[in-house]
């Protein structure tokens, strides 16, 4: 009688072990999903997060990128915008970063080109009539958006 209580108690506690082990890889796996490119953080790269209802996005950056020059000068209106020097104030009202992500037309770019469907099977045109669709609607959104605010 007392060995089968004691069975009874070591296997009571044994369970509640594996219970315990397995609920901390399971909040183990929650945070790796929460944070991604746990490696380019180690390296000291930044991250941005962002989505919708449906959807996630990350984009993550090294010092490296955010120093180069961009790929082409941005322009708006008819002035050209210069990238900033590292060691650049940061808020824009100093001539620092407008966006927290650094070089945003190239990565928009680099996410977008190359994401139509059956690509190859498309003529130039319309693949890239549908990036021109979507940058086009970008724009009507935006607009959309500041009218809110003007």
């Amino acid at each position: 009688m007392l060995q089968a209580t004691l069975d009874r108690r070591e296997s009571l506690a044994v369970e509640r072990w594996v219970d315990e082990q397995m609920f901390e890889e399971d909040v183990r796996s929650v945070l790796k999903m929460l944070r991604p490119n746990r490696r380019e953080r180690l390296l000291g790269w930044k991250e941005y997060r962002t989505g919708g209802a449906n959807f996630r996005v990350t984009v993550s950056w090294n010092e490296e990128f955010e120093n180069e020059p961009p790929t082409r000068t941005l322009i708006i209106g008819d002035a050209p915008i210069e990238q900033p020097p590292a060691h650049a104030p940061r808020s824009p009202r100093d001539g620092g970063h407008a966006l927290v992500v650094p070089h945003m037309t190239d990565v928009i770019e680099s996410f977008l080109i190359g994401s139509a469907r059956d690509q190859d099977e498309l003529s130039a045109q319309e693949e890239f009539g549908y990036y021109r669709a979507v940058v086009a609607e970008l724009a009507r959104r935006i607009d959309e958006m500041e009218a809110c605010y003007t």
